[in-house]
């Protein structure tokens, strides 16, 4: 599988600095080339090995240097490189094979490992040596019990709790049973940057919500039988929203509405109740979605970025080189001020360029997800344009 990933241009920028545009890539043969964007010429190639690249990012929570790349090389190594020199910094193994990593947006020291086993938890992550120790283990039972699978009766009042029970308790120090191991099935791991200590795992069929603290799921997004499965999430900064790319090439959008346990529904006696039973449970609603595409054998879609800024627009990229870009848009109606929905409307004070407001205007315009939340959202597609090469 190819990878490629954009240099995050997070520093000063002066004549001894100037900004430039890179993006890294890897290719099925397991070379790295980090490009000059604006020239189109190859800046730096880095090989290891002939095999695959697992995963890359660049290291953007650090000011020692803006050039350091983090790699996942076949089967079980992580390697730190310059991306400027091609130089290797340091190289660490693992014991087991390892598919995609994350690193922790609250703390940067935080990196989880995707092995075929389970998940490693590094917390003494550094670019200037290597972890000093192999992390810690944990384990994740099997999914297949989830909701998406087997769900109760909708006319239980307790469905979706019980729901929920059969897939609680997922993270264990102890090795599970070789039927429940299914992280080989597992799509992708990343850390939530809207909420501290959660992560999710995508499954085809399913999102699962993990609390590092509880050590437990907290939150399923399942798709019945009959709906399309998922390729990828993005996970939002500004609010807990998803962005969800389907095999179909439809996008996703699903906001987060928590609910916890009553007292009531725990117990009306003076006596303590289980913490486990007054855990804040996250149900992400579809909120907006766009048209699917009409897949063949050789039309499929690829991946789906959003903008980094203001997280109101993604682009999906087609397997015939298209690049179709979708602009989410919001509108107001009466249900959207219904205050029972769970989704007040929010508004920035000012907004991003900085413009004031005219004489008419009576309100800024909506230029980011953090201001549509409390409304309607809908896809627009604005327009889509053949890929072009460097």
């Amino acid at each position: 599988m190819e990878r490629v990933k954009w240099s995050r241009e997070n520093y000063h920028h002066n004549l001894n600095s100037p900004y430039s545009l890179r993006l890294a890539s890897a290719d099925a043969a397991g070379k790295i080339i980090v490009w000059d964007v604006v020239s189109g010429m190859a800046h730096c190639e880095i090989q290891e090995h002939t095999k695959p690249i697992q995963d890359m990012d660049w290291l953007w929570a650090q000011d020692a240097s803006r050039d350091l790349l983090l790699a996942v090389h076949p089967p079980n190594y992580i390697v730190l490189w310059n991306g400027d020199t091609g130089t290797k910094l340091w190289k660490k193994s693992y014991a087991e094979n390892i598919l995609s990593f994350s690193f922790d947006p609250f703390e940067p020291s935080n990196l989880a490992l995707l092995t075929s086993e389970g998940i490693v938890f590094i917390t003494d992550f550094s670019h200037s040596k290597p972890p000093g120790s192999g992390g810690k283990k944990v384990y994740i039972a099997s999914p297949h019990s989830s909701p998406a699978h087997s769900k109760p009766a909708p006319v239980q009042p307790t469905g979706a709790k019980k729901a929920l029970n059969k897939v609680k308790v997922l993270i264990t120090n102890e090795k599970p049973t070789a039927e429940a191991v299914t992280l080989n099935d597992c799509l992708q791991l990343s850390y939530l940057p809207s909420k501290r200590n959660h992560m999710l795992l995508l499954y085809s069929r399913e999102i699962l919500i993990l609390d590092l603290e509880l050590s437990q799921t907290v939150g399923v997004v399942a798709i019945e039988r009959s709906g399309v499965p998922f390729i990828q999430v993005i996970p939002c900064a500004q609010r807990d929203a998803l962005y969800c790319l389907h095999e179909n090439g439809c996008v996703t959008l699903r906001v987060c509405r928590s609910t916890t346990s009553s007292p009531d529904e725990t117990g009306k006696t003076g006596s303590v109740t289980d913490p486990e039973q007054s855990v804040q449970e996250l149900v992400y609603d579809l909120r907006s979605q766009c048209d699917a595409i009409r897949v063949t054998k050789t039309v499929r879609p690829y991946r789906v970025v959003i903008c980094p800024v203001n997280e109101n627009s993604t682009a999906l990229v087609v397997s015939d080189g298209r690049v179709m870009l979708w602009e989410l848009k919001a509108h107001a109606s009466k249900s959207s001020s219904n205050l029972s929905s769970g989704f007040p409307p929010l508004y920035s004070s000012v907004n991003f360029c900085g413009t004031p407001l005219g004489q008419n205007q009576k309100c800024i315009p909506d230029l980011s997800l953090n201001t549509m939340i409390g409304k309607n959202v809908i896809f627009k597609h604005t327009k889509h344009s053949p890929l072009t090469g460097f």
